[in-house]
């Protein structure tokens, strides 16, 4: 490892919350060590000697549950941002499709608009057609004449 990335590195390990975790828990050992000095309770006597004599024991455990913590919170945090984006996706879905049900209706009254104004109705069968001549394309294409 190159020097230059051992910040970093430190970093994703979660150098921080170790050192805030063990600035805590011997802040916390020590106001726990004064507070009950020369007790005779079993507990606070196991805690002494776990605080004073095997405090090295304790190192990696306890950076390893500052560590989990940390993962923990950023899994949280990933699960958050999968959460939004998905219901920004749904939003944008929905936008999408009333978008396309809009311009669907726009169309369809655009043309039957188009073909009352320019078709041509075919004598043999009653249907009426619609060409498309300068005029019409000008019509469909452009700006709706009631607003819309």
């Amino acid at each position: 490892m190159r020097a230059s990335e051992l910040p970093r590195e430190l970093s994703n390990r979660g150098i921080w919350w170790q050192i805030i975790g063990f600035t805590l828990v011997g802040f916390l050992s020590l106001g726990i060590l004064e507070g009950f000095d020369g007790s005779s309770v079993w507990a606070y006597r196991y805690f002494e000697t776990a605080a004073t004599k095997l405090y090295w024991a304790f190192v990696i455990p306890l950076a390893g549950l500052f560590d989990e913590v940390r993962k923990m919170f950023e899994t949280r945090a990933e699960i958050r941002r999968v959460a939004r984006e998905r219901v920004l996706a749904k939003e944008r879905d929905k936008g999408l499709r009333e978008g396309l049900r809009e311009g669907r209706r726009r169309y369809s009254s655009r043309i039957a608009e188009a073909r009352q104004r320019f078709g041509v109705r075919d004598e043999a069968t009653g249907e009426v057609r619609l060409v498309v001549t300068p005029e019409v394309e000008e019509f469909l294409l452009g700006e709706p004449d009631n607003g819309d």
